[in-house]
C-alpha cells in the first residue's frame, strides 16, 4: 500500500511538472516610453556688492578656449583687504542648470582655482569672505564660451 501510495504522488508530481513545463509562453508587448527633457536654466546675473577701499580684494576672472575642457579660472591679484582675507568662492552655472564651484582658504596672490564650465553661456560668481565675518560678492557675470 505505500509503494502504491508513493507511485502515485510520484506519478501525479511528474504529472504537474511536465504539465507546467508544456504551456504556451505568453507573449508580451514591450511598451516604449520616450521621454525627452531638455533643461534649460536662465542665467541672469546681479548686482554685485561694493566693498569698503580698505577691504579690496582683487579677483581675476578669465575662460578657456577648448572645446574638450572649457575650463573657467579665477585667480587671486591681491588688494588693500589681503589681510582679512578668509576664502574666496567660486560658483559656475552651466546652461543646463548643473553648478560647479571651488573655494580658495586664505590664498596667496597668484592662487587660482578652475572649474569646468560649458560649451556655451555660463554665470560665474565671485564671493570673497573676510575674517571679520562680512561677505561681498564681487564678481557675477556671463561668460561665453567663444564670441
Amino acid at each position: 500500500m505505500n509503494v502504491r501510495l508513493l507511485t502515485l504522488i510520484c506519478g501525479l508530481g511528474i504529472f504537474l511538472l511536465v504539465a507546467g513545463c508544456t504551456q504556451a509562453p505568453q507573449e508580451t508587448t514591450p511598451v516604449t516610453t520616450a521621454t525627452t527633457t531638455s533643461t534649460t536654466a536662465i542665467l541672469t546675473t546681479e548686482p554685485t556688492d561694493v566693498m569698503p577701499s580698505e577691504q579690496n580684494i582683487l579677483v581675476e576672472v578669465s575662460r578657456g578656449t577648448l572645446s574638450f575642457d572649457p575650463l573657467i579660472k579665477a585667480e587671486f591679484r591681491g588688494g588693500s583687504g589681503i589681510i582679512l582675507l578668509s576664502a574666496i568662492d567660486v560658483k559656475v552655472t552651466r546652461p543646463d542648470g548643473s553648478v560647479g564651484s571651488a573655494r580658495m582658504t586664505e590664498p596667496d596672490i597668484g592662487e587660482y582655482v578652475e572649474v569646468s564650465g560649458s560649451t556655451g553661456k555660463d554665470r560665474v560668481e565671485v564671493t570673497v569672505y573676510l575674517k571679520n565675518g562680512k561677505s561681498y560678492k564681487i564678481y557675477d557675470e556671463i561668460l561665453e564660451f567663444r564670441k
